[in-house]
C-alpha cells in the first residue's frame, strides 16, 4: 500500500470576479511517511494554498483537478475536514492571530480534544500532560491563562500543542516563523522537534524561512509560481534547478543577490517552464513546453530540461 500524502497533477483555481486564477498548477509531489518535508518559495508561490487544499479548507470559490491523496486514499474536501485534528494536525502562523483572544488555553485545548471523546476529567488530564509535554514547567497557570498573557514562544508552543492534541499521524505546519523576531526562532525549532518527541514522525513545513528548514526537513519542495520545480534530498546542499539556485543567492548569507525579471503575476500561465522568463539558461524550448519531471540523481526530482 501507498504511504505517505502525495499530489498527482493537482491544481487549485480561484474564480475570482475579475479573473480566474490559478494558485496551485499541475503538482505532482510526494510527502514520505516518518520525514519532515519542507516545502519552501517565496511569498505568494502557491505553497499556503496547497496546504489548505489537504486540510480541505479551501474557500468555496476554488476548485481543484488532479488528486490529493493520503496512503492511497484520494482525499476529497469533506474527508480531508474529517481528518482534521485525528490523521493530520494543522500549526497555522501567526500564534497571536490564530488563538481566540477571548478563550483560555484550556477552553481552546478542550475544544481540540473532542474528537477523542474524553471525559471532561480526561479531558483535563490530557490538556495538562499535553502543556507539560511542550516545556511548559508550570501548566496550572497556562491552561487559565489567556493568549495575550502569554508570550510569542509560549504562544508557539500552545499551537503545537493544539495540533498534536489527538496524536495525529500527521503535521502540517503553516510558516510557524511568519512574524517572529529572531530571539524567538531556537525556540519555535525545538518546539517542532518536541512534536518527534511526542509521537508525531510526519511532518510537512511551509515555510520561506530556509534556516529552519535546514535545521528540521529530511527534504525540500521548491515551489514557483503554483509549481514544484526541485525536490527531494540535499537540495540546499546542492542546488539543480536554476530557480532553486538564484532563490538561494538571494539570501542576506549570500549577498541578497536580486533575481532578475519578476515572477508571474496572479493568474499568468506561461506555457513552458514558469521560470524561463527569468532564467540566464532558458532555451526557446524551456519558453513553449513544460519540462518533465526527470530524476538526475538518486532522491531528487528536477523540471528543467537542462536534465532531461
Amino acid at each position: 500500500m501507498n504511504t505517505g500524502i502525495s499530489a498527482d497533477s493537482f491544481s487549485v483555481t480561484f474564480h475570482l470576479p475579475e479573473a480566474d486564477v490559478r494558485a496551485v498548477d499541475g503538482v505532482s509531489v510526494q510527502f514520505q511517511e516518518g520525514k519532515i518535508t519542507g516545502l519552501i518559495g517565496e511569498s505568494g508561490c502557491g505553497k499556503s494554498v496547497l496546504g489548505l487544499a489537504l486540510l480541505g479548507l479551501l474557500p468555496p470559490y476554488a476548485s481543484t483537478e488532479g488528486t490529493l491523496s493520503l496512503d492511497g486514499q484520494v482525499l476529497t474536501s469533506a474527508l480531508s475536514r474529517k481528518k482534521l485534528g485525528t490523521e493530520i494536525g494543522l500549526i497555522p502562523q501567526n500564534p497571536s492571530d490564530s488563538l481566540n483572544p477571548a478563550r483560555t488555553v484550556m477552553a481552546q485545548l478542550q475544544e481540540a480534544l473532542l474528537p477523542l471523546r474524553l471525559s471532561g476529567k480526561h479531558r483535563n488530564e490530557k490538556a495538562r500532560e499535553l502543556l507539560v509535554s511542550f516545556g511548559f514547567s508550570d501548566p496550572e497557570r497556562i491552561l487559565k491563562a489567556y493568549p495575550h498573557e502569554l508570550s510569542g514562544g509560549m504562544q508557539q508552543r500552545v499551537l503545537c500543542a493544539l495540533g498534536a492534541a489527538c496524536s495525529p499521524r500527521w503535521i502540517l505546519a503553516d510558516e510557524p516563523t511568519k512574524g517572529l523576531d529572531r530571539d524567538l526562532l531556537v525556540q519555535v525549532e525545538d518546539t517542532l522537534l518536541s512534536l518527534k518527541q511526542y509521537g508525531v514522525k510526519s511532518m510537512v513545513i511551509i515555510t520561506h524561512d530556509l534556516p529552519l528548514a535546514h535545521a528540521l526537513c529530511d527534504s525540500l519542495a521548491v515551489m514557483y509560481a503554483g509549481q514544484i520545480l526541485e525536490s527531494g534530498s540535499g537540495v540546499l546542499e546542492n542546488p539543480l534547478h536554476p530557480y532553486t539556485r538564484v532563490f538561494l543567492d538571494a539570501l542576506p548569507e549570500n549577498g541578497f543577490q536580486s533575481i532578475p525579471g519578476r515572477a508571474p503575476r496572479a493568474g499568468e500561465r506561461l506555457p513552458g517552464c514558469p521560470f524561463a522568463p527569468r532564467c540566464p539558461s532558458a532555451t526557446e524550448q524551456c519558453r513553449k513546453k513544460r519540462p518533465p519531471a526527470v530524476s538526475p540523481e538518486p532522491g531528487k526530482i528536477v523540471r528543467c530540461f537542462r536534465y532531461a
